[in-house]
């Protein structure tokens, strides 16, 4: 997996802003699989692994692969 330098503050900020945006556009129509989902309810530890987790596997995907 590509590893990104990038602080907990980003991550964890990529993080909240990802999961908004899942659950108020639902892009990919996943919204009604996590209907109790949350964007509020995600503490800042959580968005940041989530975040960087994201972050990384999409630049593995674009650049390393």
């Amino acid at each position: 997996m590509a590893k990104i330098d990038l602080t907990d503050e980003k991550a964890a900020e990529f993080g909240h802003t990802f999961i908004r945006w899942l659950t108020d556009e639902d892009p990919a129509g996943v919204a009604r699989f996590f209907p109790d989902l949350d964007p509020h309810a995600v503490n800042d530890h959580a968005a940041t692994e989530i975040g960087r987790s994201v972050l990384e596997d999409l630049l593995a995907e674009r650049f390393v692969a």
